[in-house]
Order: structure tokens, then C-alpha cells, then sequence
């Protein structure tokens, strides 16, 4: 069976990229613009709103209708909120709707469903309220809705119990058929799979991927090789786990019933070697090449006081129906602290960081035949702690 089209992911990279959004704490969403003379890289602010609330912690894009949506967590708050934006192509952002939800929304994922590829879902985990939600979100107009509301109950704290104490979904992805939404939990060691209704989007819970105990499961991504004829199944799904800083590939099938998945790696993100205590495993991207994963360290200072690392893998190798030779290629520096989420514009390979810690953004050149980024470009100081970067138009 082959995969007829690609699900098009609406974040990440993007090829037409010329500005790099950050979210801060502070309660800001900034606009950056990169110039380059004679070879010198500067990062200058051109635009920032303050209608994401007070901590604003995931950046998404539906670049076809020149959309953007901001997750305010709302730390310390009863609740927090959806911002949906229209990007302006010099870079200032217009508010369209603000939508208060459940607190704690740390990351999102666009959907669509066969019937009205037009209409645009979103999926929404919720770290803080042990929850899932799900809105439409109008193209046009930028409104968005509530449709669903998904929460869960731990009977008794997790093996990590004071990071486990109760449900905490902590990432939202679409699987590449555009069929399946998968919510990795970090409190209860589960991935919890939801199937997309075909006739109106409503998401259809399906029995959840259990993950090693403890273990964390924080984000992940679907990758497939790159081939003219690509195979369904030939899908592999990697997740990065914060609490014993692993990556695991599952080579994915596609059953009657739903998904399936067999573990065929796993290792640290340190190449086998001890994590430095208090690293946490955290943002994971596939290169534009689609030959490497990267996955960024928070806390372990490997390059230097207050400067951690980006670990460095190679993507699986199809022989026949197996997937292999998932390796580790190496660390790199993040070039500050915390690096929590980073993009790799697809055009030119360079490397947006949010650096949480430090407060800044990093741009570095991304290396293509390492994977790994590459020597700094700039940097640029924001107030606030900076969760999140990404590129845009």
C-alpha cells in the first residue's frame, strides 16, 4: 500500500521563511528580521504584540492562509487562552480572535478532514489541565471554537511521582496520512491516539501507545524516507521522553483497527553515556534533508557554564518491511541555556533556538552533513523567557 499524499505539516520549517517569531514569558510574541553584510548575521526586532496573554508558550502556522496561533499557558492563572494572528508580510502580526480555554496549553496541531480539506481543527494538549481539547479554526476569519474536550485521572502518581502526579499531555501531532492526532503524556507514560473523523473532524479516542514507565514522553514526530514511492508503511515515529532523556523510533503500522507500533530504538540523548544531572530532553525536529534527528538538552551545560546541547541521530534505513540503523551522530552546542523549541527553515538550513534561560533567540547555520547546527550567526537578547521560535513568512 502506498501513501497517495503526504500530510502537510503546518509548523516547522518552511521554505518561503524570512522572519523567526519568539514567544516570551514576558507576555510578548516578537518578530525578528535577519540581515546579513559581508558575512556578519544580525538579528533586529521589526514587530511585537501583547494579545497572547501572560505567558505565551507555543507558535503555530497555517502559512497557506497566512495564519498563526498563539497558546498562552497562562501560568498561575485559572485558565489560558487560544490567540489566532494574520502575518503580515512585514512581520507584524493582527489579532483576530482570542478565545479563553482550560489552562496549561503548551502545544497544538492543525488537521483537516477529506470531506472540506478548507476547514481547518486544531488539537490542543494541555499540560496543567490533564487535558485534550479540540476547536475549529476558521480560515478566513480566524475565529475559533471549541468542539471537544478530552480530560484524564492518574488512580496514583507515576514512578517519577513528583513530575507524575497527575495527567500532563505535552505535545500534539498529526500522523502523515492526516488520519490519527497522538497526544504524548508525560504524567502517564501513554501516547494518547485519537482518529479524525472523516465526515465531520471530530476526533474518535483509540486505544493509547504505552511508553517505558517513568520514562516521560514529552514530543515526537512521524518521519518517512524520502522516495518517489513512498510505502505507508514505511512510517517511523520518533519521541523524545524528558525524564530519562531518551529517543525511541517505533516503525508504525496501519491496521484495521487503527495504529500500530513496534519499538525498534532507544537510546539517551547522550549516545549511551550519562545524562549530566538535572538534563531534560526536550524540542525534536527532522532535518530539511530528512536524514537526522535533533533533539535539544536543557540543564546539562555540556559546552560550558550555561551553554547545553542539541544530541544528533541518524534516521532509521528501510531493508525490505524492517526498519535499522537508527544511530547516534553526536552533541552540538545550543550556544546558551535551555534550549527549549528550535526550527530549521527548510530553505537554507539555518537553525531559529529559543533559549529559554538565557532570554534570547540564537540563529546558527545548520551543518548537512552532521545534522547538527553549525557556528552562531547572532543572537538577540528578549525580555522574558523564550519558549519558543519558529520561522514564518
Amino acid at each position: 500500500m502506498h501513501l497517495a499524499v503526504l500530510f502537510t505539516a503546518f509548523s516547522g520549517a518552511i521554505s518561503a521563511a524570512t522572519h523567526i517569531y519568539a514567544a516570551s514569558y514576558a507576555g510578548t510574541v516578537t518578530t525578528l528580521s535577519s540581515q546579513s553584510k559581508n558575512g556578519s548575521y544580525s538579528l533586529s526586532k521589526v514587530a511585537q504584540s501583547n494579545d497572547c496573554g501572560i505567558s505565551p508558550s507555543w507558535l503555530m502556522l497555517d502559512s497557506e492562509h497566512n495564519l498563526m496561533l498563539c497558546l498562552n499557558e497562562g501560568i498561575g492563572a485559572a485558565n489560558g487562552s487560544l490567540t489566532s494572528f494574520r502575518t503580515n508580510s512585514n512581520g507584524s502580526l493582527a489579532t483576530l480572535d482570542v478565545l479563553e480555554t482550560l489552562t496549561g496549553p503548551v502545544m497544538s496541531s492543525v488537521y483537516t478532514m477529506p470531506s472540506n480539506p478548507q476547514q481547518r481543527f486544531v488539537a490542543v494538549a494541555h499540560y496543567e489541565a490533564s487535558a485534550v481539547t479540540a476547536y475549529t479554526w476558521n480560515s478566513s476569519t480566524g475565529h475559533l471554537a471549541r468542539t471537544q474536550t478530552f480530560t484524564y485521572q492518574m488512580p496514583a502518581p507515576g514512578p517519577v511521582p513528583d513530575r507524575q502526579d497527575a495527567s500532563h499531555p505535552h505535545g500534539a501531532i498529526v500522523d502523515p496520512t492526516g488520519r490519527f492526532v497522538l497526544v504524548p503524556d508525560l504524567g502517564m507514560d501513554r501516547i494518547h491516539i485519537f482518529k479524525i473523523s472523516p465526515s465531520n473532524g471530530r476526533l474518535q479516542p483509540q486505544a493509547p501507545l504505552l511508553v517505558k514507565p517513568g520514562s516521560g514522553p514529552r514530543h515526537a514526530v512521524f518521519w518517512t524516507p524520502s522516495s518517489k514511492a513512498v510505502s505507508i508503511d514505511d512510517t517511523v515515529m520518533y519521541l523524545v521522553s524528558e525524564l530519562d532523556n531518551t529517543l525511541s523510533a517505533f516503525k508504525v503500522r496501519y491496521t484495521r483497527n487503527g495504529l500500530g507500533f513496534t519499538n525498534i530504538f532507544e537510546e539517551n540523548t547522550y549516545g549511551g553515556e550519562a545524562a549530566p544531572d538535572g538534563s531534560k530532553a526536550s524540542g525534536i525536529q527532522i532535518t530539511p534533508g530528512n536524514d537526522h534527528i535533533v533533539v535539544s538538552n536543557r540543564g546539562d551545560a555540556t559546552f560550558g557554564k550555561q551553554i547545553d546541547s542539541f544530541a544528533v541521530f541518524k534516521c532509521a534505513r528501510f531493508h525490505g518491511s524492517d526498519a535499522t540503523n537508527v544511530s547516534f551522530v553526536g552533541l552540538f552546542p545550543a550556544y546558551g541555556s535551555f534550549p527549549r523549541e528550535f526550527d530549521i527553515n527548510g530553505n537554507n538550513g539555518n537553525v531559529a533556538v529559543a533559549l529559554q534561560n538565557s532570554h534570547e533567540v540564537a540563529l546558527t547555520e545548520g551543518n548537512a552533513q552532521t545534522g547538527g547546527p553549525g557556528k552562531l550567526l547572532s543572537k538577540k537578547t528578549l525580555d522574558g523567557e523564550i519558549p519558543i521560535a519558529i520561522w514564518g513568512p
